[in-house]
């Protein structure tokens, strides 16, 4: 396995390359890609994402420099995995969780309709907070109610995305799930009335 030095020598330096791949959907997708794909090469990522081989070598070569991929062969084709991502974002009283979670939900939005309709009405700050209500979701500690009255949205529209977002943790993060209480959930639905 290829060690590279640690480039993100300040969290600044990690939070600026997420934001590339944040913005930049084709990194999400490349993202998305190496961390299903397990080691793949620039050739088979080329293939799954029907983008040109120049095109991926280019965006892979970028996302290494940057630290959201490391080339893990030192022999031609060199093979690639996705770095762990976890950076903790404070704004304000609340705190936002970016994961490889984020990364696969929004290269998702490009096929699914569900995804693209959240973030084009709630931007991909809405995204990443919808997946905190996703994890709490997924651990059973929330519903579509709560999120709904917690952030105005129609309950179809959080049920939805709640849906969508656990079948992205249960992807990226399987260990995550648990059975929820049902009685626990509506006690917490009674007192936030």
């Amino acid at each position: 396995m290829s060690e590279s030095p640690a480039r993100h020598s300040h969290p600044l330096d990690l939070m600026l390359a997420v934001s590339d791949v944040v913005v930049n959907k084709r990194y999400a997708q490349i993202y998305a890609q190496v961390l299903t794909l397990d080691t793949p090469t620039v050739e088979e990522l080329s293939e799954d994402l029907d983008s040109s081989t120049t095109t991926v070598y280019e965006d892979m070569k970028h996302l290494v420099e940057s630290d959201i991929l490391e080339r893990v062969t030192e022999t031609q084709p060199h093979r690639y995995q996705a770095r762990e991502i976890d950076l903790n974002v404070q704004a304000g009283d609340e705190t936002y969780e970016i994961t490889p979670a984020l990364f696969v939900a929004l290269a998702r939005s490009e096929t699914n309709e569900n995804l693209r309709l959240f973030i084009d009405r709630h931007g991909t700050g809405g995204l990443a907070g919808a997946l905190e209500y996703a994890r709490n979701y997924v651990q059973g500690q929330m519903n579509a109610r709560i999120m709904a009255r917690e952030q105005d949205i129609p309950v179809l529209e959080a049920e939805t995305i709640l849906q969508e977002l656990r079948d992205v943790l249960l992807d990226v993060e399987p260990d995550r799930e648990q059975s929820p209480d049902i009685e626990e959930l509506e006690a917490e639905v009674d007192d936030r009335n």
